[in-house]
């Protein structure tokens, strides 16, 4: 266990330097981070399903410029290493499991949200010591500003990921026994809900009226088709 949390903070660092401080390879994506998530906890599938619903939830909150959205990287790493904590490699998926996950990752990506904030506030201390070092005419400040700057991203991206992961293997190992058999179903229900938020996430990004009929028709076939499987009507 102690070597996937060590791989899990490895991610982390790789993933919340892609966010914004290098890199920017869409690494950080959920789907990528919650399926690495995933893997590293025992099942590639689960952290891809949670990772997949968290992408759209957060498909148009992007961090561009001064904007600090969310942190859906910290959700899908929670989600992900949950889901598959929860889920034995080859078990059918757990969707109401992975439902209370979804919901409860919400808290992580707020979280997150407060880590990035302090880190870019501190980053703006750092960036005016080099300024002012390199008004003294130490020029070599520039190389170590930036250095410091992304140590930083990297070191506080390790211990969020470690974080997140830990809690979602608890998560995992505690909600599977907190369901009644009514609960159990209503939250299994309840999973095909959340795409449909995220397809009206991604919906307020068109500027196209006429693809808005395609787009729904669309997404309630999906819905039809996912409340069916879960259903066991497959």
């Amino acid at each position: 266990m102690a070597l996937r949390f060590l791989m899990a903070g490895l991610l982390g660092g790789i993933c919340y330097l892609d966010r914004t401080a290098a890199f920017q390879v869409m690494l950080h994506r959920p789907l990528i981070a919650g399926s690495i998530a995933g893997a590293l906890f025992g099942n590639f599938a689960a952290g891809a399903v949670a990772g997949a619903v968290i992408e759209l939830l957060y498909i148009a909150r992007l961090p561009v410029g001064a904007s600090i959205p969310p942190d859906d990287t910290g959700a899908a790493i929670f989600a992900g290493a949950g889901a598959a904590t929860a889920v034995p490699a080859g078990a059918p998926i757990d969707y109401a499991v992975v439902t209370a996950l979804l919901l409860l990752s919400v808290l992580c990506a707020e979280a997150g949200k407060v880590a990035d904030r302090f880190v870019r506030r501190i980053n703006c201390r750092i960036a005016q010591v080099t300024i002012a070092a390199v008004d003294r005419g130490d020029i070599a400040a520039v190389d170590h500003g930036l250095l410091a700057g992304v140590t930083l991203f990297g070191a506080v991206g390790v211990a969020l990921a470690v974080g997140f992961s830990g809690l979602g293997v608890l998560a995992g190992r505690w909600l599977p026994g907190m369901f009644t058999t009514g609960e159990r179903t209503g939250f299994a229900q309840l999973f095909p809900l959340l795409p449909l938020l995220g397809a009206a996430s991604v919906l307020s990004c068109s500027r196209s009226e006429r693809s808005a009929v395609f787009f729904y028709i669309a997404m309630a076939i999906a819905f039809g088709v996912s409340l069916a499987w879960n259903w066991g009507l497959r």
